[in-house]
């Protein structure tokens, strides 16, 4: 019997229940999947015929440990999903500037450096943008991410300061269609199968993660969201298992804003018929390497 271990973090050891219903799903097909918390000590990683990044939320609060595991994994050649090569650079943020270079349309960035924040005013005043994001490079679920509405206020607020003092960072530009379109995630699977999920924000917020109060629909994206994303997602496929775009229309143009390779939530909850297209992708995945 072929065996996978599916990478998650201590908060969700037993992981999500739509994972859960992929691990009986792959039973089905004589394939034992069983979790692995990614920072316990003494985890048989060889042991496993295939390895799944699926739940390792709050890696970015220890991503020197979370990079270290993934060189190691480079260095002995796990057999893992994503390819730890395309989570450590998917893990920092500027991989943005590789998308910007490649002629994709990326919301509008500045990547900074610990230095920069010295002068952070100076640089926000020359974008003309009216409003900000400051975000740090290694970061998710929005933590220390903050919505600017006067950058001239910074220095100010002692908690933003403190967050990035050292760090590299991003300034963006605020998309405001976010509060009343909504963010796209679109999400790709290696086998081809794709589905899109539309994430809308509480009244008045801009975050659209559920502990913020946002809502998420399955919902066939407009036809620019859906070619857009896809040549993203055909630009990284070759190398991956799955691929989340996630970003927001403004001015009829769909701009990114993550692309995320390493832990994504695939919100099959909400749309539970990926289910198996997910576990062909698996299996897939698990035969070409035997």
């Amino acid at each position: 019997m072929n065996s996978i271990g599916i990478i998650t973090s201590k908060e969700i050891s037993k992981l999500l229940e739509y994972d859960r219903d992929i691990v009986n799903m792959l039973s089905e097909k004589n394939i034992n999947a069983e979790p692995i918390v990614w920072d316990e000590p003494c985890v048989p990683w060889e042991s496993f015929d295939m390895l799944l990044m699926r739940t390792a939320w709050g890696y970015h609060l220890k991503h020197d440990e979370f990079g270290n595991l993934l060189e190691y994994f480079v260095k002995i050649k796990l057999n893992l999903w994503n390819p730890a090569s395309v989570m450590l650079e998917n893990m920092h943020k500027f991989y943005l500037k590789t998308l910007m270079k490649a002629g994709f349309n990326v919301i509008p960035t500045l990547f900074l450096e610990p230095n920069d924040l010295n002068n952070i005013e100076d640089i926000a005043e020359s974008t003309g943008w009216e409003r900000f994001v400051l975000k740090p490079a290694i970061s998710a679920n929005a933590q220390n991410t903050y919505f600017l509405s006067d950058i001239n206020h910074l220095r100010n607020k002692n908690n933003i300061t403190n967050s990035f003092m050292g760090k590299q960072f991003l300034l963006q530009k605020y998309m405001k269609e976010i509060e009343t379109e909504g963010e796209w995630s679109n999400i790709f699977f290696s086998n081809g199968y794709s589905y899109s999920i539309l994430k809308v924000p509480q009244k008045g917020d801009y975050r659209v993660q559920y502990n913020y109060g946002g809502k998420y629909y399955h919902v066939q994206p407009p036809e620019t969201v859906y070619q857009t994303a896809k040549k993203i997602a055909d630009y990284y496929i070759d190398d991956c298992l799955y691929v989340r775009v996630d970003g927001v229309v403004s001015d009829s143009k769909f701009y990114v804003m993550e692309v995320e390779m390493i832990e994504p939530d695939l919100y099959m909850n909400i749309f539970s018929d990926a289910k198996q297209p997910f576990v062909d992708a698996i299996v897939q995945k698990l035969n070409c390497n035997h």
